[in-house]
């Protein structure tokens, strides 16, 4: 095989010219896959059925062709070869990746849903997974072995792309970040390698991977690090709406967990605007890793606040996660978003943040529904780690914003986006934070590497990227130079 793509590579050398890419890319790359790897360019019929889905239409990548790997040797081959011939790629699984700088991607969708294998070792408390692994695939799994690793909170998104921005979700307090629990990883490199990174291969290349690691290569597979489960894996949800008006008695209430929250306990905030009734509303849900007794003081709070719903369920993990789907895992519809890490509550910015969205939802009533959600998770466990054990850096967030644009009309794309801007600029004002902390797997795009990685982290990613990828192959999604 290695003989092979230097034939390859050769023949490039020698000036061969290659026939018009889309009517090519079987002949390129299939010699040299294996016998179940599947190849369609963008314009033949089985195209749509190789390309990983997107869950947003919002400044989509320019597919020229798909590839459904098989094996490792496969996605080494396929990065060897795309490198020879100039060809952009980019590895995907759950589809939920978005951002403004997914627009400026043009070339071949590397499906990665094939690697879709679950191994738990409960004699080591470690789980191994491949790339193509959902969060979905592994909390049944988990809550039978009564074990335990940070996830994000929807079971469609890719698990290894969430946890190489950070990982954070419901159980950051009791479980930690992702990037924590990481142990080690399978890469696919720039020059074709499979390497081992972890804390003692590669350490260098490990810091850069957790929190910016699809940077640096094509994960393969992940090992982490397991914990036992707490409460027999069972979660307390209290789901509480309010109507607008109630605003800054919830948010007041939302402050107050500014200092002290405990590590079992996470709470999201949400406003939005209905179309159906025409009116503001405030959803505020508490999510405790413990017993009822533990939370109900607080859950007693809020009952207090007058909600027009209530309601309170005690849920086994997996139950809980089915439950938390609102549109994330529907695909193909015109969605963009922005983001923010706050490091304290400023009630009347609140307010203004959704008096601004209340406007926009008014203005727009039969195109445009927006929602905003603050996601509040304790922080005593993720800062625990030293701040230079990876590159991910904004261990001090306290609350993660998270706003949401759904429009019907094209022409609200470019007002949806300064909306965003607009609100995330006064939640920065009073964010206690001097330079704005993003998480990078919720980044618009525009935010800029610093914001991403911070200034002080800059230099030495640069250097590693320089190091393990000088073409700039990887990352293009969020870049170590920016888009």
């Amino acid at each position: 095989m290695v003989g092979k793509l230097a034939g390859v590579a050769v023949a490039l050398a020698a000036g061969f010219v290659l026939p018009a890419y889309a009517a090519s890319i079987e002949t390129l790359f299939g010699p040299y896959m294996s016998p179940g790897t599947e190849i369609a360019a963008s314009t033949e019929a089985n195209f749509s059925g190789l390309v990983t889905p997107r869950w947003t239409t919002w400044e989509t990548p320019n597919w020229t062709g798909a590839i459904k790997p098989e094996t490792e040797a496969d996605l080494q081959n396929i990065v060897k070869i795309a490198k020879a011939n100039n060809i952009s790629f980019l590895a995907t699984n759950g589809g939920h990746g978005a951002g403004i700088c997914y627009g400026t991607i043009s070339g071949i969708d590397i499906n990665l849903s094939n690697f879709n294998s679950v191994s738990i070792d409960v004699a080591n408390n470690e789980l191994t997974i491949g790339a193509g692994v959902k969060i979905g695939d592994i909390i049944q799994p988990l809550y039978d072995a009564g074990k335990a690793v940070p996830h994000g909170n929807t079971d469609c998104v890719g698990m290894i792309g969430a946890t190489l921005g950070a990982g954070i979700g419901i159980g950051t307090g009791i479980y930690g970040l992702g990037i924590d629990s990481l142990k080690s990883v399978r890469l696919v490199t720039a020059s074709g390698d499979l390497v081992t990174a972890s804390r003692t291969s590669h350490p260098e290349l490990f810091w850069a991977i957790r929190g910016a690691g699809a940077n640096f290569g094509i994960v393969a597979s992940a090992k982490f690090q397991l914990q036992d489960q707490v409460n027999n894996g069972n979660v307390v949800r209290g789901a509480y709406t309010f109507p607008g008006s109630a605003n800054r008695s919830v948010f007041e209430l939302y402050k107050s967990f500014d200092d002290f929250i405990p590590p079992e306990l996470s709470l999201q905030l949400g406003i939005s605007y209905s179309r159906a009734t025409g009116t503001s509303q405030i959803a505020l849900t508490y999510f405790y890793f413990g017993p009822l007794s533990g939370v109900q003081p607080y859950l007693d709070a809020a009952a207090a606040l007058g909600p027009t719903t209530n309601s309170t369920s005690i849920l086994t993990q997996p139950a809980l996660y089915n439950s938390l789907q609102n549109g994330e895992c529907t695909i193909g519809s015109p969605i963009s978003g922005g983001t923010l890490g706050l490091g304290k509550t400023d009630v009347p910015t609140l307010q203004a943040v959704f008096a601004e969205l209340v406007a926009f939802n008014v203005a727009n009533p039969t195109t445009y529904v927006g929602q905003s959600v603050f996601q509040r998770y304790d922080n005593k466990l993720t800062l625990q780690t030293p701040s230079y054990e990876t590159v991910y850096p904004w261990r001090d967030i306290k609350t993660f914003w998270l706003h949401l644009n759904f429009y019907l009309s094209p022409a609200l794309e470019e007002p949806a986006a300064n909306l965003t801007k607009s609100m995330r600029a006064k939640l920065q004002a009073t964010s206690g934070f001097a330079t704005p902390h993003v998480y990078v797997n919720y980044a618009y795009g525009d935010e800029g590497p610093a914001a991403w990685w911070s200034l002080k982290n800059l230099p030495k990613l640069v250097v590693l990227k320089a190091l393990w990828d000088p073409k700039k192959l990887f990352g293009k999604a969020n870049p170590v130079s920016g888009c």
